[in-house]
């Protein structure tokens, strides 16, 4: 890879980490434990095309991250209807991560940014008498040397994401 496209990657993922930094709103408390992982759903718009941001973040030193990421850890997200029988997925990706200090100690961070159709995604209970609006949440799933898998449950989001219900 040329020095010019590693050095506009480079900018891109710092784009996107600085982005989800400024709007990660996770319990300072969480983020400063040492080995746990936070996680954090934002879903803006209800149109056919809404931008959905997944962030989170494993607690540790800036060089513990580093040594994370160079040696091999992993982070996928996944996004969930919350249903009162069974949740069912409906999204399955990778996520990027990034070696991160702040104000809260700093460790891995982990951030998906997506453009997703919401109403053919989102609009999970489309079918009266079941449809009193949706409910999203996301999963953070995170593995790296030393440490056993996990995985965290995002907020939940309420809202309707149908066209023509009330």
């Amino acid at each position: 890879m040329s020095t010019l496209k590693k050095i506009a990657r480079t900018a891109a993922l710092l784009g996107i980490a600085t982005t989800a930094a400024l709007t990660f709103t996770a319990p300072a408390h969480a983020a400063d434990e040492q080995g746990k992982l936070t996680a954090q759903l934002t879903i803006t718009g209800t149109s056919s095309r809404c931008p959905v941001l997944i962030v989170g973040k494993v607690g540790m030193t800036n060089a513990q991250a580093q040594y994370q990421i160079d040696n091999g850890a992993t982070a996928r997200v996944e996004i969930w209807a919350d249903d009162p029988i069974y949740d069912n997925r409906l999204y399955k990706g990778p996520a990027t991560l990034s070696a991160v200090s702040d104000k809260n100690g700093g460790g891995v961070f982990i951030v998906s940014s997506l453009t997703l159709n919401c109403v053919s995604l989102f609009d999970e209970d489309d079918k009266p008498p079941f449809d009193y609006g949706d409910e999203i949440y996301s999963k953070i799933y995170f593995s790296g040397p030393g440490y056993s898998s996990m995985s965290k449950r995002s907020n939940t989001i309420h809202r309707n994401f149908g066209f023509g219900e009330p």
